[in-house]
């Protein structure tokens, strides 16, 4: 009883604290991250396929049978759509849906005014004989956006985590697709391929100063191999600058129907794993022009943590970033987490780059299914930017790492409790920008200077405050396929321009991937 009342009255005091989609997803698939930590994982790269582990396949495959009478009760409430298999192979098939009515009050940028989100789509994954496996998804959306995403689309010509979006009639209402897919290969027990196109995720917190969920899928090939306590992960990639509005400042800006000038990234990540509780890696991005000579792309791309020392900074055909991702974990205690990101590593004595520390409780109290979060981010001025604008950290006119861009304080908190089928959940992040104008969280998409801008520990104190809050009630009509029925109350505060603007949105939703509003 005294555990309930504690459940109860922590809840009450974080909800009066109080735009953002279902944050617990394991970062864009249906995976709860409970699944996979304590138990010797590497949970460093996401999303997994099923070849990665024995565990990754069993929470991806493993399937429940429902005693339910009808077929239909059994497939709304408790079963996949579609499960086929026999001795040798595996499929799994399910709608995605995203039906929901929202409603803005307070806003400054148009008032209060009504919306709607209209989402429909399969996905489907699958495998065979447990060596090689598959997913493809794909939806249809139309909808009207939060205003802040709409002031967004302005600036840039897209929405977070989308590519290419039409503008329908109505005020903030956009037609937008997408589409994921990858095809993994389980060669050894040590050693997997995977091609696909997705979102990447480098990391244990909610956001990544190394690659994050945050922006539009784009092309990857992965290598992934184990040898004994050690897994190297080489990621190689091609993200594009599409330009809309000119956001390069470039003479002539691409349209929706021009050919997107591209460019190479090649990741590199080597995990340590010294026992069940420690992972220690070191991270190596490198962005490389499409200019580059053709012999030296795969010469750069392959070549683990050897490339600082070779590259020709002066020719500004690639930009390079290096860190290092370190986690703890214990079941009684929780995950500790820090990411630490260097840029303009040439600079040695007036470094750039972020950092990120973090905490995580599954069953904080010892209270079953109380979920807590606690994060730190911070990225200094000129982050993630480049002399050469087009080998900025970015893809399709959005930050690869934090929505933010760079030169920020961020401060997240996370709560959420669940009991049977209905769960309760709270965030909440405070931004603080070193400067304040409509878009200067987007400076990423500035070229770089010089060497004599600000380095990463003198850039001064922020004072802009930006406060979002989100507050869930989620009733999981099935936990196979993360079908929910939810309500949802969002409120963005800006201190500088004075402004409140609360999101209201009640619906249901297939809650595999989160979409950021939040910065």
């Amino acid at each position: 009883m005294i555990k309930q009342f504690t459940v109860i009255l922590f809840l009450l005091f974080t909800f009066a604290l109080s735009a953002q989609d279902y944050p617990l997803t394991g970062h864009f698939q249906n995976i709860v991250e409970k699944d996979i930590y304590f138990s010797g994982t590497n949970t460093l790269v996401r999303p997994a396929t099923g070849a990665e582990s024995a565990l990754y396949d069993s929470l991806i495959f493993t399937t429940i049978k429902s005693d339910r009478k009808t077929w239909l009760g059994r497939k709304i409430f408790d079963e996949h759509l579609v499960v086929a298999q026999d001795s040798n192979f595996k499929i799994i098939v399910d709608p995605v849906v995203d039906f929901r009515v929202n409603r803005t009050v307070g806003s400054t940028l148009g008032g209060n005014s009504n919306g709607y989100l209209n989402t429909r789509g399969i996905i489907i994954s699958g495998n065979l004989d447990s060596k090689l496996y598959f997913n493809t998804s794909f939806t249809e959306n139309q909808g009207v956006l939060p205003p802040q995403i709409a002031k967004y689309y302005e600036r840039f010509g897209v929405i977070p985590g989308y590519g290419r979006v039409k503008q329908l009639s109505g005020s903030n209402e956009y037609d937008f697709a997408n589409a994921f897919g990858s095809v993994s290969l389980k060669a050894s027990e040590n050693l997997n391929f995977s091609l696909g196109y997705d979102k990447i995720f480098i990391g244990d917190g909610y956001r990544s100063m190394i690659l994050s969920d945050y922006s539009a899928p784009m092309m990857y090939f992965k290598i992934s191999a184990k040898l004994g306590k050690f897994e190297y992960n080489n990621i190689f990639t091609k993200a594009l600058n599409p330009n809309f509005n000119n956001v390069l400042n470039q003479a002539v800006p691409t349209s929706a129907n021009s050919r997107y000038p591209s460019k190479f990234i090649s990741f590199n990540t080597l995990t340590y794993s010294p026992n069940e509780a420690w992972q220690i890696s070191l991270v190596e991005a490198l962005v490389m022009s499409e200019d580059l000579p053709d012999w030296k792309i795969p010469l750069y791309s392959v070549s683990p943590f050897l490339r600082t020392a070779y590259i020709d900074y002066n020719a500004r055909l690639t930009n390079n970033l290096v860190g290092t991702n370190i986690s703890w974990q214990n079941p009684k205690i929780g995950v500790f987490y820090t990411q630490i990101l260097i840029d303009k590593i040439a600079s040695i004595y007036e470094p750039y780059g972020s950092i990120q520390a973090g905490y995580k409780n599954f069953d904080f109290l010892n209270v079953e299914n109380l979920f807590l979060q606690f994060e730190y981010n911070r990225a200094s001025t000129s982050s993630y930017e480049h002399y050469n604008n087009e080998l900025h950290y970015g893809h399709f006119n959005q930050a690869l790492a934090h929505p933010a861009g760079n030169k920020f304080n961020e401060i997240i908190f996370i709560s959420a409790y669940s009991y049977k089928r209905i769960q309760l959940v709270v965030k909440l992040n405070l931004l603080a920008y070193f400067t304040h104008s409509t878009f200067s969280y987007q400076d990423i998409f500035n070229s770089y200077p010089g060497w004599d801008d600000t380095p990463f520990f003198t850039m001064g104190e922020p004072t802009p405050k930006i406060l979002n809050g989100d507050a869930q009630l989620i009733y999981n009509l099935n936990k196979s396929n993360k079908l929910q029925i939810f309500a949802s109350l969002s409120n963005r505060i800006d201190f500088v321009k004075n402004t409140n603007t609360k999101f209201i949105q009640i619906g249901l939703r297939t809650a595999i991937r989160s979409n950021y509003y939040d910065f």
